[in-house]
């Protein structure tokens, strides 16, 4: 059975299977998927939340677009997951990559963010970790920027050596994880806040490099009537559009649509962020995490024996 040291071979079907076939690659099986995401209590709870705080503990909206965006992996598992070699795997960590820009001026220099985060962080959980990464990129030393830095010294050959051993060793499922682990195209989900730069949500295409299957970009604040669905009431609010660019080879969009819409109802309403959530073993299985895979087996180990104790009986 193939094994890949970054995630564990799920079991399809042989239809589904046939789709890796069919569209071998990211961009041969693309969706895109927009939605307009009402800001209004987002607002009022963030400025709920800072109050009485200092800058350096206070939140942001963008840190709360990431814990949604990590709340919805943990209750939609399978969100997790990427085809490598025509087959499909699940991923076992939860990683989020997303660009810092240095300063927020046209032409400012970016440098790309990769952070392993848990499925039990809440919102100040998130602000710590994410501040703390946003300072290291800013005014210390990032190791994304040390890698790009490393090939301004190697020859053109040589790179482009290097990017096809990557590749080749990727989709052979045997990742060398020294080499991709600063790499953010090897994540689970890709955010741009192009918002931060007063720019509208754009849909972006997916990297065919790595194993990243969702790219979603948000937007900057805007005012449009929303019509209330139930009073049918309109209101002037502030808005912002997130656009998802996503590979459809990771589940069915029966699956993914309610997972995006999901992640636009803790956007919208972020209250359940503040508490981690209450996950049963179950739950916390259907993962697939490496730092709780002992914890897994042994409860693996138990069913089958309890399984094993009812067909006896």
């Amino acid at each position: 059975m193939p094994r890949r040291p970054d995630a564990e071979l799920v079991k399809t079907t042989k239809f589904h299977e046939i789709e890796f076939l069919l569209m071998r690659k990211k961009t041969q099986s693309e969706l895109l998927y927009g939605t307009q995401v009402d800001l209004t209590r987002t607002l009022e709870f963030l400025e709920k939340y800072n109050k009485d705080k200092s800058e350096d503990d206070k939140l942001t909206l963008f840190q709360i677009y990431l814990t949604a965006a990590i709340r919805a992996i943990t209750l939609r598992p399978k969100i997790n997951r990427f085809v490598s070699g025509r087959r499909l795997w699940q991923r076992n960590r939860i990683v989020i990559s997303f660009v810092v820009k240095k300063d927020k001026i046209e032409g400012g220099e970016e440098i790309n963010a990769m952070i392993e985060f848990d499925p039990f962080d809440t919102l100040a959980t998130v602000q710590k970790i994410v501040s703390k990464e946003i300072n290291e990129a800013k005014y210390g030393v990032n190791k994304n920027e040390q890698d790009v830095n490393l090939t301004r010294k190697m020859p053109r050959f040589f790179i482009r050596f290097l990017f096809w051993f990557l590749r080749w060793t990727d989709e052979h499922n045997k990742p060398i994880h020294a080499m991709t682990k600063d790499i953010p195209m090897w994540s689970t989900i890709f955010l741009a806040h192009l918002g931060s730069i007063g720019v509208p949500a754009i849909y972006h295409h997916l990297f065919e490099y790595g194993t990243t299957g969702i790219l979603i970009t948000f937007g900057k604040m805007f005012k449009a009537q929303v019509v209330d669905q139930e009073t049918e009431k309109v209101d002037v609010r502030k808005v912002m559009e997130m656009k998802v660019s996503i590979d459809d080879r990771i589940a069915s969009g029966s699956y993914t649509g309610p997972t995006i819409q999901l992640m636009k109802e803790l956007i919208e309403n972020p209250e359940p962020l503040v508490t981690p959530p209450d996950l049963t073993d179950e739950q916390l299985d259907k993962l697939m995490l490496k730092k709780y895979k002992v914890e897994r087996k042994e409860r693996e180990k138990q069913r089958r024996k309890e399984r094993k104790k009812q067909k006896k009986q």
